[in-house]
This record gives structure tokens, C-alpha cells and sequence, in this order.
């Protein structure tokens, strides 16, 4: 079968393809045991580091992961890596925080995510590995514990005025790097060849 030929699924089975390999306990669990521990080793001044530190590592953090993107698109030719690249170009932008950068990381993501769900047939592969995804989801969901931090949602907690800079910087490190091993280190393990039929009867 062509990849030209097959048919590109609807919004909602595409989104119900890679949903059935997530794993929702660990999404959201993990996040939050991580947010928990590292808010209790800054309570008791266990973890000290200084906010400039977090930020200059998530820089070095993310233009690794992106560089390694780019790398294993030269080697393979893979039209994934160069989108896994332009998402991590879009943390990465953000991390330097030009004016209207929160907004246009939040656009950016939809535009990227428009561009899987239009050109189906070149993602496939990669989207039906169910680390990638579960990788994915959860350093998105660390990624979201984080901006509720930075909003200062959770001030009404004890000790928040004391944690919610280095947890929130911290989290975000955690977050780009669980995304960015995930989209760096992806592997397309399923033929694109497979049973789109069987697949859509959900």
C-alpha cells in the first residue's frame, strides 16, 4: 500500500489510536510524586539550587535533545525528527522568554500537533509506540504542574512562598527532559503497513 493512498483518519479516531497506549495512572501520578518529593527536599533546605542554574540547564537541556533531533534526521531522513526539533525549538524559545512567548509556545504546539493529525502517514510509526507516547504525556503533565506553579495556583499551601521558584524551574527542567529523550531516542517499531481498519473499530 502507498503511503499516498491510505486514508487519513477523523480528529477522533486518530486521537482514540494514540490514546489506547497511554498509560493514565503513570501520566498522572508520576508528575505529582516528582512535584512532591522535590517540594519536600526544599522545604528542609535539602535542594538549594539557584533559579539561573535550572534555567541555563534547561537551555543546555533542550538545544541537546534538538541537536540530537537533527542528527538522526540527516542519518534516517525521517520527517519526525525535523518535527521533534521544531517542538523543542518552541520549549526552547520559551525558555528565553521573549515578549509573547507563552502564547506563542501554546500556538506553536497546536500548529505542530495540526501538522501529525494532516500528515498522518509520516507519524504512524512513531505514534503507536506506546513509550513514546507515555513519555510524551508525562513530561507535558509536568510541563502543566509547573505553569500552575508559575500562576501561583497553589499559594495557599504552607511553604509555598519558599518552593514555588526552584519547583517550578526544576519541573520544567524534568518536563523537557522527559519530552525531549522521548522525541530524540523515538523509534518507529510498527509497519506502516498495518490494518487501518481493524485498528479504527475502537
Amino acid at each position: 500500500m502507498s503511503h499516498n493512498k491510505l486514508e487519513i483518519p477523523t480528529f477522533t479516531q486518530h486521537c482514540k489510536l494514540i490514546c489506547r497506549h497511554a498509560n493514565y495512572p503513570l501520566i498522572f501520578i508520576i508528575p505529582l510524586i516528582i512535584t512532591f518529593s522535590i517540594n519536600l527536599l526544599i522545604q528542609f533546605r535539602l535542594y538549594t539550587v539557584e533559579k539561573y542554574v535550572l534555567e541555563i540547564t534547561a537551555l543546555i537541556v533542550l538545544a541537546g535533545f534538538l541537536l540530537i533531533c537533527l542528527v538522526r534526521f540527516v542519518l534516517t531522513k525521517k520527517i519526525f525528527f525535523i518535527w521533534a526539533g521544531c517542538l523543542l525549538l518552541v520549549f526552547f524559545i520559551r525558555e528565553i522568554h521573549p515578549p509573547g512567548s507563552s502564547a506563542g509556545v501554546y500556538l506553536g504546539i497546536l500548529v505542530l500537533f495540526y501538522i501529525t493529525h494532516k500528515h498522518y502517514h509520516q507519524f504512524f510509526d512513531y505514534f503507536q509506540d506506546t513509550r513514546l507516547i507515555n513519555l510524551i504525556a508525562i513530561g507535558f503533565f509536568t510541563y502543566f504542574v509547573s505553569v500552575t506553579i508559575d500562576q501561583r495556583i497553589w499559594k495557599f499551601i504552607p511553604g509555598e512562598e519558599i518552593a514555588h521558584v526552584p519547583l517550578e524551574e526544576s519541573l520544567e527542567v524534568i518536563g523537557h527532559l522527559l519530552i525531549g529523550y522521548a522525541l530524540a531516542f523515538a523509534s518507529n517499531k510498527y509497519s506502516i503497513q498495518m490494518d487501518f481498519d481493524q485498528k479504527f473499530s475502537l
